[in-house]
C-alpha cells in the first residue's frame, strides 16, 4: 500500500545514490528511447549515469524534482511506488541530500 502524502513531484529521493552502479537497465529497457548519452555499459551491463549521487535524468528547480524521461523511465524505476517501504527507506537515507542540492540550486526545498 502506498502513502497519499508521498509527493514524488517535490522529493525525488529515490533518484539519489552514491553508487555509480545504482540503476541498471533491465532486458525491457532495450527498446526505451532513452538519451545514449545518460547511460554506460560495465561488464556486459547498462546503467544509468548518476552524476554528483543523482540520476543524470532528474531535473532539480523551482522548489521541484522531475524526471526528465518519465514517460520512458527504466523498468526499476517503474517498479518503485511512491510511499512504499523503499521510498521511504530512500526519503531516510536521501531526503536531506535532495533538499540540499535543490538549496544549492537557490530554489526552495
Amino acid at each position: 500500500m502506498t502513502d497519499p502524502t508521498s509527493d514524488c513531484v517535490s522529493c525525488g529521493a529515490c533518484c539519489f545514490s552514491k553508487n555509480p552502479r545504482y540503476l541498471a537497465l533491465s532486458p525491457w529497457d532495450a527498446s526505451r528511447p532513452l538519451p545514449a548519452g545518460s547511460l554506460f555499459a560495465e561488464g556486459g551491463q547498462t546503467f544509468v549515469t548518476f552524476d554528483c549521487g543523482q540520476c543524470v535524468h532528474l531535473q532539480l528547480g523551482g522548489g521541484k524534482a522531475v524526471c526528465g524521461v518519465y514517460e520512458d523511465r527504466p523498468e526499476a524505476c517503474r517498479a518503485f511506488r511512491a510511499g512504499s517501504f523503499e521510498c521511504v527507506k530512500a526519503r531516510r537515507a536521501n531526503g536531506i541530500m535532495g533538499e540540499k542540492v535543490r538549496d544549492r540550486e537557490g530554489e526552495p526545498a
